[in-house]
């Protein structure tokens, strides 16, 4: 249970050097499991190249993942049965239901239902939330929070539709940020995780529920290595103000940190 980085600046080949120790690993340990964790835009480049490293030009025992797919895998291993799971054409048009069905209890956004893009805005925030564990009881906190009549209309609108939209799916179907979520709970069951050797490249940073994945992947994997771009002269661990280039980089390792004491990983 080990927590290394990969420090460097753009360009400096991080992504190189993981595929390098990613592949060396394999040969010498034919029987671990390398996980090569990327975003899912990222995955098929990071196959190619990997395969191109390789002695045998096979991916062997290595799988190149993103967070979804390793989801699947964990499913697929532990045959955890999956609802349908909503693509973004899927969430406008319930959304799009819902909207119109509880139109009448909408205040500020009731206007706007028939706007071109209103429907994607709306799309789009639901999906921030969920990937930031933001449910329909802390946008009720928040509007009993604020004083200002505008956004207190909007919260109590978001949560009308947010109450109507988890109501139409629970049971039925599961969002993409959902998958994640499940990951959560059953990854502890699962064995092909237990002392595996987990890579993740080419993240700015991780939303909440990636980071408690990254926890778990540190409690049973055998270590978890991760890329960052900042200057490595400078000091990684201390942060620096949100204007800094390296902010994002940075502001990543002091909460990788923090998941890394919690697991009590090294």
């Amino acid at each position: 249970m080990a927590l290394q980085y990969v420090f460097g600046s753009s360009g400096a080949g991080k992504t190189h050097y993981l595929y390098e120790q990613a592949v060396n690993l394999a040969v010498k340990e034919p029987d671990t499991s390398v996980f090569f964790i990327v975003p899912e835009q990222f995955t098929m480049q990071a196959q190619k190249e990997i395969i191109g490293l390789h002695p045998r030009h096979g991916m062997m025992n290595i799988d190149v993942l993103s967070f979804r797919r390793l989801a699947y895998r964990v499913f697929e291993e532990l045959s955890v049965e999956n609802l349908t799971v909503l693509d973004d054409m899927g969430k406008s048009m319930v959304l799009r239901k819902v909207a119109a069905a509880r139109k009448k209890e909408l205040g500020l956004y009731q206007g706007f239902l028939d706007k071109n893009g209103f429907i994607g805005q709306l799309k789009s925030m639901l999906s921030e939330f969920y990937q930031y564990g933001i449910g329909p009881g802390t946008l009720e906190t928040l509007k009993g929070e604020t004083s200002r009549p505008l956004l207190k209309q909007k919260l109590q609108d978001m949560k009308v539709i947010y109450d109507g939209f988890q109501e139409y799916i629970q049971g039925r179907f599961s969002t993409a940020e959902e998958i994640l979520e499940a990951l959560c709970r059953v990854l502890p069951q699962s064995r092909m995780i237990q002392n595996s050797a987990v890579f993740l490249d080419g993240y700015t940073g991780f939303t909440p529920v990636q980071y408690r994945i990254i926890g778990l992947l540190l409690t049973y994997a055998r270590n978890v290595t991760v890329s960052v771009t900042l200057d490595p002269a400078k000091d990684p661990y201390k942060e620096v103000a949100i204007q800094n280039l390296f902010y994002m980089g940075k502001h990543m390792v002091s909460r990788l940190e923090k998941v890394r004491q919690r697991a009590g990983a090294h």
